[in-house]
């Protein structure tokens, strides 16, 4: 099995995931190579939120079998932070009682936690609230906090699930251009098709479950499957 220092590449062999008589993954391939952006996108109920929870091992698929480095893998939500792996939420999951510093802190290297913390807060230009309660905060700015706790343990792979909900124009554009030099293998999960079109090498399609389209922002753009299902044109 991998470690956090060997990890290289994480796929997907279809996976498929059922709840009852509901298939929310129908046989989804996907993979996702070292250093590139991936998103994922398509409409509520697609599939998208299922995905990255089969990822983090909060669900566990009915068929198919994931990869690190090519060596088999079943996830556990607890392994995660060592194999370097973090996500954030469509919410903004911070702990009301602590301070934004204290928060962003249960993310760091333990030896160094406070100064990694700070220094993540600085990153996502929110170090000036460190000693505020989060929950006297506005949402954009909460959204900038839960980014610093995912970026302040180095992952080597960064899921982001909808951080763009609730930000306006300016904001949007500073997340892009913060994905973009992360420099680390970014899953997204987004709604706002103008940040996954310039951030993402690779873009996956889900629709009920299935995977209708995979490729490069070019390529989405001009596939009528995708035309059609999400853009409200005729084919």
């Amino acid at each position: 099995m991998s470690t956090d220092s060997q990890l290289k590449e994480l796929a997907l062999h279809d996976i498929t995931v059922r709840f009852g008589g509901l298939t929310a993954l129908d046989s989804v391939s996907l993979r996702v190579a070292p250093g590139r952006i991936v998103g994922v996108i398509g409409p509520n109920g697609a599939g998208k939120t299922t995905l990255f929870n089969v990822i983090c091992g909060f669900v566990q698929p009915t068929s198919g079998s994931l990869t690190l480095d090519g060596s088999p893998w079943r996830p556990r939500p607890h392994h995660l932070s060592r194999l370097g792996i973090a996500r954030t939420l469509q919410g903004v999951g911070q702990f009301s009682g602590m301070t934004v510093l204290e928060n962003v802190m249960v993310g760091a290297r333990h030896r160094h936690a406070e100064s990694e913390a700070l220094a993540a807060l600085d990153r996502c230009g929110v170090a000036r609230y460190a000693d505020a309660h989060p929950g006297a905060l506005p949402y954009a700015i909460r959204k900038r906090i839960e980014l610093a706790r995912a970026l302040v343990a180095k992952p080597r792979i960064l899921m982001l699930d909808e951080p763009a909900g609730g930000l306006d124009a300016d904001e949007i554009a500073w997340l892009g251009a913060l994905i973009k030099e992360t420099g680390t293998t970014v899953l997204l999960v987004e709604h706002h098709m103008d940040l996954v079109m310039s951030v993402c090498d690779e873009i996956l399609v889900l629709d009920f479950g299935k995977s209708i389209a995979l490729g490069s922002p070019a390529e989405i753009s001009a596939n009528p499957k995708v035309t059609e299902a999400y853009l409200g044109a005729a084919a």
